[in-house]
């Protein structure tokens, strides 16, 4: 299966359930791969061919610095519903929503959510 890849996105947002969240923000890191053909893209080398990277990052942007959500897998759904719409030669997204600054009273990385949808 071909897979186009967006890994490594940073954006800031306002999402959360505590009210600090809600009002001082946070970054949020964000992945996506989205399965589509890539051979006709291959033999063309056109990029009318195949789904365009910046779009997936342009529309990941958006739904993270202009939407508001109280959950992280609602950011993610809105995401995957977005571009599962953005190209009917998209069969399958998986996007992954890190949130490096947590209140937890300990010390990760980070909590995140990974999820697939299909057509």
């Amino acid at each position: 299966d071909d897979r186009l890849m967006v890994h490594g996105m940073q954006f800031y947002g306002f999402h959360g359930d505590l009210p600090a969240e809600q009002e001082l923000g946070q970054k949020f890191l964000v992945n996506v791969d989205v399965w589509t053909s890539l051979e006709t893209a291959q033999k063309s080398d056109l990029l009318k061919d195949t789904v365009n990277y910046v779009t997936i990052w342009e529309l990941t942007k958006d739904s993270v610095e202009t939407k508001r959500f109280e959950m992280i897998e609602a950011l993610g759904g809105d995401i995957s519903d977005r571009i599962l719409t953005l190209d009917e030669r998209i069969s399958k997204v998986r996007i992954q929503v890190k949130k490096p600054q947590v209140c937890i009273p300990g010390i990760l990385d980070y909590v995140g959510i990974e999820m697939t949808r299909e057509r």
